[in-house]
């Protein structure tokens, strides 16, 4: 069975939480399956354009892929790439892309660069596939490539 879990940045705490998406009266929390003590609702809100899905798929070091990371990727001829996960509407599923105009997650990623190659590709292909961070935290990434 694929397992569903969302991550989003609680700027309360500074940090990610993983766990179930919910959204209640126009906010928007990730919340562990135990909640704990002493702790608010304060601590799980996050901000919505944070929130990525887990794709069920790992890098080569065992990581959890999510929407909006960012992987490093290497191939046995030693070329390389930066990519950034997101999901293709056009071709249901999710992806690579190596460049985009990054507005915001609220106006949503622009995949009009999307080469084809989807996200099984370079995990097989790749001699090195790991995720090195994501677009809200390392966007610098993305602009260096190409």
């Amino acid at each position: 069975m694929r397992e569903i879990k969302f991550r989003g940045f609680n700027r309360k705490n500074n940090v990610w939480l993983y766990g179930f998406y919910l959204q209640n009266r126009g906010a928007h929390f990730v919340c562990p399956d135990e909640f704990a003590t002493g702790k608010t609702w304060e601590d799980y809100e996050i901000d919505p354009d944070t929130l990525g899905q887990l794709i069920n798929r790992k890098d080569k070091k065992g990581n959890d892929i999510y929407d909006g990371d960012i992987l490093y990727v290497e191939f046995s001829d030693g070329s390389h790439v930066h990519v950034l996960i997101g999901w293709n509407e056009n071709q249901m599923c999710w992806g690579c892309m190596s460049s985009y105009d990054y507005q915001s997650i609220a106006e949503g990623y622009d995949f009009a660069e999307f080469k084809g190659y989807i996200l099984n590709a370079y995990l097989k292909e790749a001699l090195i596939c790991k995720v090195v961070g994501n677009v809200h935290d390392k966007p610098e990434l993305l602009q260096t490539t190409n």
